[in-house]
């Protein structure tokens, strides 16, 4: 290559260069910035050296953030209400009088067979997958598990243990309700 073809290429190396020296020291003033402003704060205040692994917080944001974990754990660990239940599912345009029809029979029944009762129609009549397995039975439950319609029915201080309730309206259908146990907390 002639010399003068390498005088732009060496003006261009030279640029370079002098980028990366200006560049370099500017890094090395901040980083003597940046220790300035660390050891000045308090040691509560510094991020966490673990060996050459800096943590990017500080003692006292552990501190907040236990604090925050056990006040939060005592709010939502709190006790709740619970309930066991059984239901009967029916849809379509005649559900709601065959279950009107249905709760006449379980209270005919009476307290002693009323259950009886209700179980043996929730698993001749139900459309629910538990109605056909296990009487109706649901399990027990929490407040906010169900929909909002069933939620009410069941955790409503006028709705009676050992009674059958409904027909009730939700999203799914018409319900009979029978509830098995109940805790209410308040």
């Amino acid at each position: 290559m002639p010399p003068s073809n390498l005088r732009p290429i060496a003006a261009r190396l030279l640029v370079a260069a002098v980028a990366a020296i200006a560049i370099a020291s500017a890094s090395a003033a901040d980083a003597d910035a940046q220790d300035a402003r660390t050891t000045s704060k308090p040691f509560y205040l510094r991020d966490i050296q673990l060996g050459t692994y800096t943590l990017p917080f500080s003692p006292a944001t552990v501190v907040v953030m236990l604090v925050s974990a056990i006040m939060l754990n005592g709010i939502f660990s709190s006790p709740k209400s619970t309930a066991s239940a059984s239901h009967i599912l029916l849809d379509g345009d005649d559900a709601e009088a065959r279950l009107t029809k249905y709760r006449r029979e379980i209270v005919k029944a009476g307290s002693g067979g009323g259950y009886a009762k209700f179980q043996m129609l929730a698993k001749a009549h139900s459309k629910c997958p538990s109605g056909k397995a296990a009487g109706g039975k649901l399990g027990s439950f929490k407040p906010g598990m169900m929909v909002p319609a069933f939620d009410k029915a069941i955790f409503s201080k006028e709705s009676k243990v050992g009674e059958v309730i409904g027909p009730i309206q939700t999203n799914f259908g018409w319900h009979l309700i029978w509830i098995e146990e109940r805790n209410l907390v308040e």
